[in-house]
């Protein structure tokens, strides 16, 4: 006891343990953001039912048939990605903003700052909203496509927009936001053109393209974290460590992908 009140712990409770404040008290007020708990726990289920509980449940169960949830799915994921980008514009987003330091102000001096708040936390839930692709993967038993690189990339996704929002936000996330969005409008409307036989002559040819887009999507973000990581610019520099980071794995594990999936496939075939 005499050890806790020399470190002034003996008024501590799960309560401070459990709620971190945000940098700007506009972003706790809103769902999944007061504590780090929800979205912990959103993760945790997630783990579960792909690795533990859809497994099991499916062993013995023919495939779902989920064409038409997915094609639904991949719509839904392009006019999302949309919306976003044109709002982020709509209250002040410009694309020199890409590479650059933005300056850092409270949110209420900004003149759309609570909007952009509002359109982070939907970039936030839409990461969210992501892994329910998974999902589809172990209905449909495709469980060799819940790959680390999937995983790995849904999950460090979400918790870096989460911490960005509750301890940097600012308008330089913005610039990673409206890229991510973009990559992803390709990304989605490439999966739903697949779905259809008619054009899967065209989706196979540039299927390779779409991994490079994905790779120049990372390193430009990379640069991106770069600037704010510089010095003289006000961001948060322990997030955007934690940003720098994840993007060099990211790439590290996209990069073998293209190599193991494009690179050495075509070298097999040119050997037969």
């Amino acid at each position: 006891m005499d050890f806790l009140q020399q470190m002034n712990l003996t008024d501590f409770t799960l309560y401070d343990l459990f709620n971190v404040k945000g940098v700007e008290e506009h972003i706790d007020a809103y769902p999944l953001m007061a504590s780090p708990v929800p979205s912990s726990i959103v993760i945790a289920i997630y783990l579960y039912f792909i690795y533990k509980y859809g497994p099991n449940y499916m062993e013995y169960r023919k495939p779902y048939n989920l064409r038409w949830i997915i094609a639904a799915y991949n719509i839904f994921q392009v006019i999302a990605c949309g919306y976003l980008v044109l709002n982020y514009i709509k209250v002040g987003f410009e694309f020199n903003f890409i590479g650059r330091c933005t300056p850092k102000l409270p949110v209420t001096e900004y003149e759309h700052g609570l909007d952009a708040v509002y359109y982070g936390w939907l970039a936030m839930c839409l990461r969210m909203v992501e892994f329910i692709e998974t999902v589809f993967f172990v209905l449909r038993k495709k469980q060799n496509q819940v790959s680390t690189l999937h995983v790995y990339h849904h999950i460090s996704t979400f918790l870096i927009v989460w911490w960005s929002l509750k301890l940097s936000l600012s308008y330089q996330e913005m610039s990673i936001m409206v890229l991510n969005s973009i990559v992803h409008m390709i990304m989605y409307s490439y999966y739903f053109l697949s779905s259809f036989k008619p054009c899967q002559p065209f989706t196979n040819r540039i299927k390779p393209v779409i991994t490079i887009i994905q790779l120049a999507q990372l390193v430009t973000m990379l640069v991106h974290v770069y600037a704010a990581l510089q010095p003289n610019c006000a961001a948060n520099k322990t997030i955007y460590t934690l940003h720098a980071i994840n993007l060099v794995i990211l790439i590290s594990l996209f990069t073998n992908f293209y190599i193991q999936t494009y690179v050495r496939k075509a070298r097999k075939l040119k050997q037969k």
